[in-house]
């Protein structure tokens, strides 16, 4: 099983990059900020799990790819990927450490995601409130793009990405919603 994960820059462009399962963080744990991080942000972000083998998928078939749907929240090592950018190394590492992509608990999608909405509370503020069809790409086009590059494998999650980052603190507590429903609830130790 691995994150495929959607990565944007203000402008909308995408990249993606794949995670091992060592980075998601479940149940609610809370997620600790790890020596090496110095500042961190995050991103709150819809979740699909793959439900069926595919490889060059077209767009108008993606669909078919995903039945459950959750939300995520991935966390940057903002330091460390400064630093690894400044040395003309890969920033990969400062995304992909332990507990880095939190992951709700996930159901049965009902018809179009894409109406479908999610919303980041940072110590009880809504600090970010997205619409699904307000990503700059379909959950579709980014299944179909993924699957250019990587195999998609049953279990497989799919992180569809977001922008920008938040700054998160220790003590902050996070809550992620999806559809007005409360999936995720940790804190930042």
């Amino acid at each position: 099983m691995k994150l495929l994960c959607a990565e944007y820059n203000g402008a909308g462009e995408l990249a993606y990059s794949v995670l091992g399962d060592n980075a998601l963080l479940r149940n609610n744990e809370d997620f600790y900020v790890p020596d090496f991080a110095g500042t961190v942000s995050c991103v709150p972000q819809l979740v699909l799990r793959v439900c069926k083998l595919g490889k060059g998928v077209g767009e108008r078939f993606a669909g078919r790819y995903y039945e459950e749907v959750g939300v995520g929240v991935r966390f940057y090592a903002d330091d460390l990927e400064r630093s690894l950018l400044d040395k003309g190394l890969s920033p990969s590492q400062a995304s992909s450490f332990d507990g880095s992509a939190a992951i709700s608990s996930l159901s049965r999608r009902e018809g179009s995601v894409e109406e479908w909405t999610y919303a980041l509370r940072v110590n009880d503020t809504v600090v970010r409130e997205c619409r699904v069809e307000d990503l700059p790409h379909t959950p579709e086009r980014l299944i179909a793009g993924m699957s250019r590059y990587y195999m998609l494998k049953i279990g497989d999650f799919i992180y569809c990405g977001g922008f920008p980052r938040l700054a998160v603190r220790i003590g902050d507590r996070l809550r992620l919603s999806l559809n007005g429903t409360e999936l995720l609830d940790f804190g930042i130790k």
